[in-house]
């Protein structure tokens, strides 16, 4: 009797250990399925002053203002939608991202003496590599504070008939970098560093998506070269297209 007592109270122990063991673990991973499910999309439209959609830059007007931004865009932009570098991301302001958001390694090219693309999103940490694709030097370097640098000049890889590694450089600031071309006066071009993942190039009518974010409160920012960066709140909630328009001042 005493055995099947004691066996009893071993079973009743075993059993209550397992209820409690279940009851503490099983919401946690609840939890994390959730907050890993839980996202929202971001959509609307930029507006842009037309008076500052057709910024021309005249050659050699690059040496008289190398100390500030690139506020132009190149030659062959010119012809193209005003929106074509304009660039929209969403900085989380109810929570924080991971220490280490660098992407992957970015080109910027050099092409026909001019910079593709002319402005280029990137996150802080990220690689770029200058590449030459002229039959000619270029030597690309910024002047931007905190993030100056200077590559020296560079040949084509079929120069020397062999292949030339694209010089490379890490993005340690966060902002607008310009660049330029010591041998090319004309040449500009912008990095733009950001301290989230979360950004989209403009579509040419100017609107755009920045689908999957997760829930929590947003700071919309919008970057275009030569006018002012604009920022707006919005909150992101699961399962939930959030629209809004955002006017560029100009």
């Amino acid at each position: 009797m005493l055995k099947y007592i004691s066996f009893q109270g071993v079973l009743f122990l075993i059993a209550g250990f397992l209820a409690s063991y279940s009851s503490n673990e099983a919401p946690q991973a609840s939890a994390q399925i959730i907050h890993i499910s839980a996202s929202g999309d971001l959509s609307g439209r930029v507006i842009i002053p037309i008076n500052n959609t057709n910024t021309r830059r005249f050659r050699g007007s690059g040496y008289r203002n190398r100390g500030g931004s690139s506020n132009s865009t190149n030659s062959s932009d010119e012809n193209t939608s005003p929106y074509v570098n304009t660039i929209v991301s969403a900085h989380p302001v109810s929570y924080e991202l991971p220490d280490d958001i660098s992407g992957k390694e970015t080109p910027i090219r050099q092409k026909n003496a001019e910079f593709t693309p002319n402005v280029t999103p990137v996150t802080v940490g990220t690689i770029v590599q200058f590449v030459n694709d002229d039959p000619f030097f270029h030597n690309v370097f910024s002047l931007t504070p905190g993030s100056r640098f200077n590559i020296g000049r560079r040949p084509t890889g079929d120069v020397y008939s062999r292949q030339i590694d694209p010089p490379k450089w890490k993005v340690t600031g966060v902002g607008p970098i310009s660049l330029f071309c010591d041998i090319h006066s004309q040449m500009n071009a912008t990095i733009l560093s950001l301290d989230t993942p979360y950004f989209t190039r403009v579509n040419e009518d100017g609107t755009f998506t920045l689908p999957n974010l997760p829930d929590g409160e947003y700071e919309i920012r919008v970057f275009s070269p030569g006018l002012e960066i604009i920022s707006q709140n919005v909150t992101i909630q699961s399962n939930q297209e959030t629209s809004v328009t955002l006017n560029v001042v100009g």
